[in-house]
């Protein structure tokens, strides 16, 4: 009994110890990703890495939006052989909206980053 008492403590005391690692990390490291959500019957999420991107620059931010746009006509089910585009309507709540939470994120990335390159003086 006592063993496996100690195998458990110690499986316990394992996952507390890798908790405090992923806690310990720093956030640019935890949130290196933008989550970009689709609104409808459909609903699909996609992550966006920007872990090789330099967003203290305005190239790389430029390179993040468009990496956001085209996660958005993904989750969105943009057809691009409709010969009405974006005038569906379906498509144009879902991307309004999913631009609505991804903004939001991209704009946080951008600061940090740029706040971490450029002191408090930003």
């Amino acid at each position: 009994m006592a063993p496996r008492l100690h195998g458990k403590i110690a499986a316990a005391a394992a996952s507390v110890a890798a908790s405090l690692i992923v806690a310990g990390t720093p956030a640019t490291a935890q949130q290196a990703a933008i989550i970009v959500q689709g609104y409808g019957p459909d609903t699909r999420v996609e992550r966006i890495g920007y872990y090789d991107l330099n967003l203290a620059t305005r190239y790389g931010e430029q390179t993040l939006y468009r990496r956001v746009g085209g996660a958005v006509e993904r989750v969105c089910l943009y057809d691009k052989g409709r010969w009405y585009g974006l005038a569906v309507p379906d498509y144009n709540q879902c991307a309004d909206r999913s631009w609505r939470v991804a903004r939001p994120q991209v704009i946080g990335a951008v600061y940090r980053a740029r706040l971490q390159a450029y002191g408090s003086g930003y």
